[in-house]
Protein backbone atom coordinates (compact mmCIF):
# COMPACT_ATOMS: atom_id res chain seq x y z
CA UNK A 1 0.00 0.00 0.00
CA UNK A 2 1.30 3.41 -0.95
CA UNK A 3 1.10 6.20 1.62
CA UNK A 4 1.86 9.88 1.25
CA UNK A 5 1.92 12.51 3.94
CA UNK A 6 0.57 15.97 3.15
CA UNK A 7 0.10 18.96 5.39
CA UNK A 8 -3.22 20.64 6.07
CA UNK A 9 -1.86 23.68 4.27
CA UNK A 10 -1.16 21.65 1.13
CA UNK A 11 -4.61 20.07 1.28
CA UNK A 12 -6.52 23.32 1.70
CA UNK A 13 -4.21 25.13 -0.71
CA UNK A 14 -4.96 22.62 -3.44
CA UNK A 15 -8.69 23.02 -2.92
CA UNK A 16 -9.23 19.45 -4.05
CA UNK A 17 -10.07 16.31 -2.13
CA UNK A 18 -9.34 13.43 -4.49
CA UNK A 19 -6.66 11.08 -3.21
CA UNK A 20 -5.20 10.59 -6.71
CA UNK A 21 -4.24 14.24 -6.92
CA UNK A 22 -1.68 13.70 -4.17
CA UNK A 23 -0.70 10.05 -4.50
CA UNK A 24 -0.50 9.18 -8.19
CA UNK A 25 2.95 8.56 -9.63
CA UNK A 26 1.82 8.91 -13.23
CA UNK A 27 4.87 7.28 -14.77
CA UNK A 28 4.04 3.97 -13.07
CA UNK A 29 0.94 3.64 -15.25
CA UNK A 30 2.93 3.73 -18.51
CA UNK A 31 4.45 0.78 -20.29
CA UNK A 32 7.02 2.00 -22.80
CA UNK A 33 10.47 1.11 -24.07
CA UNK A 34 11.33 4.81 -23.89
CA UNK A 35 12.06 6.97 -20.85
CA UNK A 36 9.16 9.03 -19.51
CA UNK A 37 9.21 12.76 -18.95
CA UNK A 38 6.79 15.27 -17.53
CA UNK A 39 4.75 17.29 -20.00
CA UNK A 40 6.17 20.41 -18.40
CA UNK A 41 9.64 19.30 -19.57
CA UNK A 42 8.76 19.16 -23.27
CA UNK A 43 6.18 21.92 -23.72
CA UNK A 44 5.47 25.40 -22.40
CA UNK A 45 2.04 26.83 -21.75
CA UNK A 46 1.11 29.94 -23.72
CA UNK A 47 -0.89 32.38 -21.65
CA UNK A 48 -1.47 34.93 -24.40
CA UNK A 49 -5.09 36.01 -24.62
CA UNK A 50 -7.12 38.75 -26.27
CA UNK A 51 -10.55 40.25 -26.50
CA UNK A 52 -11.85 39.14 -29.94
CA UNK A 53 -12.89 42.68 -30.81
CA UNK A 54 -9.36 43.89 -30.12
CA UNK A 55 -7.53 40.95 -31.68
CA UNK A 56 -8.19 41.89 -35.28
CA UNK A 57 -10.55 43.97 -37.39
CA UNK A 58 -10.60 41.17 -39.95
CA UNK A 59 -12.09 37.69 -39.79
CA UNK A 60 -10.03 35.13 -37.92
CA UNK A 61 -9.99 31.43 -37.10
CA UNK A 62 -11.69 30.55 -33.82
CA UNK A 63 -11.34 27.01 -32.46
CA UNK A 64 -13.95 25.80 -29.98
CA UNK A 65 -14.14 22.32 -28.50
CA UNK A 66 -16.96 21.58 -30.94
CA UNK A 67 -14.55 22.21 -33.83
CA UNK A 68 -12.16 19.38 -32.92
CA UNK A 69 -12.93 15.73 -33.58
CA UNK A 70 -12.09 13.31 -30.75
CA UNK A 71 -8.89 11.25 -31.11
CA UNK A 72 -8.05 12.25 -34.71
CA UNK A 73 -7.90 15.99 -34.08
CA UNK A 74 -9.57 16.62 -37.44
CA UNK A 75 -11.44 19.90 -37.72
CA UNK A 76 -15.23 20.04 -37.68
CA UNK A 77 -16.94 23.01 -39.37
CA UNK A 78 -13.90 25.18 -38.69
CA UNK A 79 -13.77 28.47 -40.53
CA UNK A 80 -13.20 32.19 -40.25
CA UNK A 81 -15.32 34.16 -37.80
CA UNK A 82 -16.26 37.79 -37.31
CA UNK A 83 -14.95 39.42 -34.10
CA UNK A 84 -18.52 40.17 -33.02
CA UNK A 85 -19.37 36.44 -33.08
CA UNK A 86 -17.04 35.64 -30.19
CA UNK A 87 -18.38 37.04 -26.94
CA UNK A 88 -15.60 36.34 -24.44
CA UNK A 89 -11.87 36.78 -24.01
CA UNK A 90 -10.02 33.98 -25.79
CA UNK A 91 -6.58 32.42 -25.97
CA UNK A 92 -4.21 33.16 -28.84
CA UNK A 93 -2.49 30.32 -30.70
CA UNK A 94 0.10 30.17 -33.47
CA UNK A 95 1.77 27.72 -35.87
CA UNK A 96 2.70 24.33 -34.38
CA UNK A 97 0.92 25.04 -31.10
CA UNK A 98 -0.96 22.08 -29.66
CA UNK A 99 -4.41 22.82 -28.20
CA UNK A 100 -5.45 20.34 -25.52
CA UNK A 101 -9.14 20.23 -24.58
CA UNK A 102 -9.04 20.08 -20.79
CA UNK A 103 -12.84 19.81 -20.40
CA UNK A 104 -13.90 16.16 -20.30
CA UNK A 105 -10.38 14.85 -21.04
CA UNK A 106 -11.79 11.42 -21.90
CA UNK A 107 -13.02 12.96 -25.18
CA UNK A 108 -9.38 13.24 -26.30
CA UNK A 109 -9.80 16.49 -28.22
CA UNK A 110 -6.36 17.72 -29.26
CA UNK A 111 -5.72 20.09 -32.17
CA UNK A 112 -2.43 20.82 -33.94
CA UNK A 113 -2.32 24.35 -35.35
CA UNK A 114 -1.09 24.00 -38.91
CA UNK A 115 -2.05 24.69 -42.51
CA UNK A 116 -4.96 27.02 -43.24
CA UNK A 117 -5.89 27.40 -39.57
CA UNK A 118 -2.45 27.76 -37.98
CA UNK A 119 -3.17 31.03 -36.18
CA UNK A 120 -6.17 32.50 -34.39
CA UNK A 121 -8.11 32.42 -31.17
CA UNK A 122 -9.45 29.47 -29.21
CA UNK A 123 -11.70 28.68 -26.28
CA UNK A 124 -10.27 29.03 -22.78
CA UNK A 125 -11.18 25.35 -22.35
CA UNK A 126 -7.99 24.58 -24.27
CA UNK A 127 -4.52 24.48 -22.77
CA UNK A 128 -2.30 26.04 -25.46
CA UNK A 129 1.06 24.27 -25.65
CA UNK A 130 4.28 25.39 -27.29
CA UNK A 131 6.27 22.20 -27.97
CA UNK A 132 10.00 22.38 -27.29
CA UNK A 133 10.99 21.23 -30.76
CA UNK A 134 14.46 20.16 -29.71
CA UNK A 135 12.72 17.52 -27.59
CA UNK A 136 9.38 16.70 -29.21
CA UNK A 137 7.80 17.11 -32.64
CA UNK A 138 4.43 18.93 -32.56
CA UNK A 139 2.56 16.15 -34.40
CA UNK A 140 3.98 13.53 -32.04
CA UNK A 141 3.01 15.56 -28.98
CA UNK A 142 -0.53 15.89 -30.33
CA UNK A 143 -0.72 12.14 -30.93
CA UNK A 144 0.61 11.35 -27.46
CA UNK A 145 -1.95 13.61 -25.80
CA UNK A 146 -4.78 12.06 -27.83
CA UNK A 147 -3.70 8.51 -27.02
CA UNK A 148 -5.78 6.27 -24.78
CA UNK A 149 -2.90 5.72 -22.34
CA UNK A 150 -2.36 9.43 -21.65
CA UNK A 151 -6.11 10.08 -21.64
CA UNK A 152 -6.60 7.55 -18.84
CA UNK A 153 -3.79 9.11 -16.86
CA UNK A 154 -5.21 12.63 -17.18
CA UNK A 155 -8.75 11.45 -16.46
CA UNK A 156 -7.57 10.35 -13.02
CA UNK A 157 -6.51 13.92 -12.33
CA UNK A 158 -9.73 15.60 -13.44
CA UNK A 159 -11.85 17.48 -10.94
CA UNK A 160 -15.53 18.38 -11.05
CA UNK A 161 -18.54 16.12 -11.44
CA UNK A 162 -20.85 17.70 -14.00
CA UNK A 163 -18.07 19.38 -16.00
CA UNK A 164 -14.82 17.51 -15.23
CA UNK A 165 -11.63 19.35 -16.12
CA UNK A 166 -7.89 18.92 -15.79
CA UNK A 167 -6.12 21.89 -14.26
CA UNK A 168 -2.99 23.18 -16.04
CA UNK A 169 -0.92 22.43 -12.93
CA UNK A 170 -2.00 18.76 -12.92
CA UNK A 171 -1.73 18.53 -16.69
CA UNK A 172 1.92 19.52 -16.76
CA UNK A 173 2.90 16.94 -14.15
CA UNK A 174 1.51 14.11 -16.26
CA UNK A 175 4.14 11.76 -17.68
CA UNK A 176 4.58 10.72 -21.32
CA UNK A 177 7.09 8.47 -23.10
CA UNK A 178 9.69 10.36 -25.13
CA UNK A 179 11.36 8.49 -28.00
CA UNK A 180 14.51 9.96 -29.63
CA UNK A 181 13.87 12.55 -32.34
CA UNK A 182 14.82 10.14 -35.11
CA UNK A 183 12.15 7.73 -33.87
CA UNK A 184 9.68 10.60 -33.55
CA UNK A 185 10.28 11.46 -37.21
CA UNK A 186 9.30 7.92 -38.14
CA UNK A 187 6.19 8.17 -35.95
CA UNK A 188 5.29 11.53 -37.51
CA UNK A 189 5.60 10.08 -41.02
CA UNK A 190 3.33 7.15 -40.17
CA UNK A 191 0.80 9.49 -38.54
CA UNK A 192 0.80 11.70 -41.66
CA UNK A 193 0.18 8.66 -43.88
CA UNK A 194 -2.72 7.53 -41.69
CA UNK A 195 -4.18 11.03 -41.74
CA UNK A 196 -3.99 11.20 -45.52
CA UNK A 197 -5.71 7.81 -45.84
CA UNK A 198 -8.38 8.79 -43.30
CA UNK A 199 -9.21 12.05 -45.08
CA UNK A 200 -9.56 10.21 -48.39
CA UNK A 201 -11.95 7.71 -46.79
CA UNK A 202 -13.95 10.56 -45.23
CA UNK A 203 -14.27 12.24 -48.60
CA UNK A 204 -15.44 8.94 -50.05
CA UNK A 205 -18.13 8.62 -47.36
CA UNK A 206 -19.39 12.09 -48.23
CA UNK A 207 -19.46 11.27 -51.93
CA UNK A 208 -21.21 7.89 -51.54
CA UNK A 209 -24.76 9.20 -50.86
CA UNK A 210 -24.42 11.54 -53.84
CA UNK A 211 -23.49 8.61 -56.05
CA UNK A 212 -26.55 6.76 -54.73
CA UNK A 213 -28.80 9.58 -55.90
CA UNK A 214 -27.10 9.70 -59.29
CA UNK A 215 -27.61 5.96 -59.80
CA UNK A 216 -31.27 6.12 -58.83
CA UNK A 217 -31.85 9.14 -61.06
CA UNK A 218 -30.13 7.49 -64.00
CA UNK A 219 -31.84 4.12 -63.69
CA UNK A 220 -35.27 5.04 -62.43
CA UNK A 221 -36.10 8.57 -63.48
CA UNK A 222 -34.54 8.97 -66.94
Amino acid sequence: MKTVEITAGELFGAGRWRVEIFTDDNSLNLLSRWPTVLLGDIADQSSRAANPREYSAEKFCYVGLENVEPITGDTVDLGLREPAEIKSRSKIFGPDDVLYGRLRPYLRKVYLAEGEFATGLCSTEFIVLRPKKDKVLPSVLRALLASEAISKQLARLQIGAALPRVSPADFFRAAVPLPPLEVQEEIAARIAALQSERLKLKARLVENPLEFDRVITELAFT
